[in-house]
């Protein structure tokens, strides 16, 4: 069945060209056997490598790979040393598992979690940060997009005023809804970590994820996880690597990684400046459609805003709505305070529908998902509330 893809915040759909890579490498495996294959493959996986740096713009050892954001951002937060008094401050737009590590280093340490100040577009005030980043400040934690809202904050002016203070904190980005749709340069958004899964505007198959550790971070971060891949065993110590690779484990699917790469090289091939502005053309345009529809209320936060439209309909929950429009054939997404607690709750909203583009995405399937959305809302068609 085709469908009309607006779910790409959630997962986009991977090209041909890396559904082929990862289909590949399982074919290779299935013929030469699967320890034979990878070894076969080391120069592809170095080329990963090479094309995450570029991406990111960074070495390639200062990257690490993953099955997810989550199990990367995890086991880095409870990497970090954290003592009774040490303040971790984190955007209103933090996803629920983000929030989660945090809290629970905060809570095994005895350091304290708050909220950074917004400005009056609910972005991160990177000039109340400056004047508030006390000595005790040991992470700062930015989810760059936000998951309910297409707000970006401003992560450039974030890691300039943690430097202009003279800080030593951590600076760590979410990335998840950013890699793949902005541009990226670690040095110039001056971070210590950057975590991101593939499966969403990168397009990478699902069950991958990069991060970006910097050397300064990797010198001073205490691994809970390790295995021989990360770590040897000298005369009875354990000698973890120092460097990004100390949060990769020896078991891995090479194939996903090698879809994951091919869906960089993509990326990088396209020019992500490209994608960026594309990608802003069409959002703008679902969402001046969306916004003159009577009935549909726009949720969008920030002057700076992702390829994401979010939005409610007068007098409908939001999952009869999302069933409905999959019934039809569009997939979209849909937020609730589960996901991104401090924003929803700030904002007084409790759930939220959420339709994102793509490349993919043709002025006829925002036609499509237009005139959906505007049938619901003049009652002619029938949505179980």
């Amino acid at each position: 069945m085709s469908v009309v893809h607006f779910n790409h915040s959630g997962a986009g759909l991977p090209s041909a060209e890396t559904v082929q890579a990862v289909v590949d490498h399982l074919r290779v495996e299935a013929e030469r056997g699967p320890m034979e294959a990878g070894a076969f493959a080391s120069d592809a996986i170095q080329n990963t490598y090479q094309a995450a740096a570029q991406l990111l713009g960074c070495s390639p050892q200062d990257v690490a790979f993953g099955t997810s954001h989550g199990q990367l951002y995890g086991n880095l937060i409870a990497s970090i040393p954290l003592s009774a008094g040490d303040k971790i401050v984190v955007s209103r737009q933090e996803w629920i598992g983000n929030v989660l590590c945090l809290q629970r280093s905060a809570d095994l340490s005895g350091a304290s979690l708050s909220l950074m100040a917004s400005d009056d577009t609910s972005a991160v005030d990177p000039v109340v940060l400056l004047e508030n980043l006390s000595s005790e400040v040991r992470i700062v934690a930015l989810t760059w997009i936000g998951a309910g809202s297409a707000l970006i904050n401003p992560a450039a002016a974030i890691g300039a005023a943690i430097r202009e203070a003279g800080s030593s904190a951590f600076f760590i980005i979410d990335a998840s809804q950013a890699i793949g749709q902005v541009p990226i340069n670690v040095a110039e958004l001056g971070c210590d970590a950057l975590i991101a899964c593939g499966r969403k505007f990168l397009r990478g198959p699902r069950g991958t994820a990069l991060a970006y550790i910097s050397p300064r971070l990797a010198a001073e971060i205490v691994p809970r996880s390790i295995d021989n891949l990360s770590s040897t065993l000298s005369t009875g110590n354990v000698v973890v690597a120092n460097s990004a690779r100390a949060f990769e484990f020896g078991e891995e699917s090479v194939a996903l990684k090698l879809g994951l790469g091919k869906a960089i090289e993509q990326s990088l091939a396209l020019g992500v400046d490209r994608i960026r502005l594309d990608l802003d053309h069409k959002a703008s345009v679902l969402r001046r459609a969306l916004g003159e529809i009577p009935g549909v209320h726009l949720l969008d936060l920030g002057d700076s805003k992702g390829a994401a439209v979010t939005f409610v309909i007068d007098s409908f929950p939001c999952a009869p709505v999302k069933q409905h429009l999959a019934d039809m054939g569009i997939n979209i997404g849909m937020n609730g305070t589960g996901y991104t607690p401090y924003d929803m709750s700030i904002r007084g909203i409790s759930e939220l529908l959420r339709a994102s583009v793509h490349l993919s995405t043709t002025d006829e399937h925002i036609a499509v998902i237009v005139n959906a959305v505007r049938s619901i809302t003049s009652s002619r068609v029938r949505v179980s509330k």
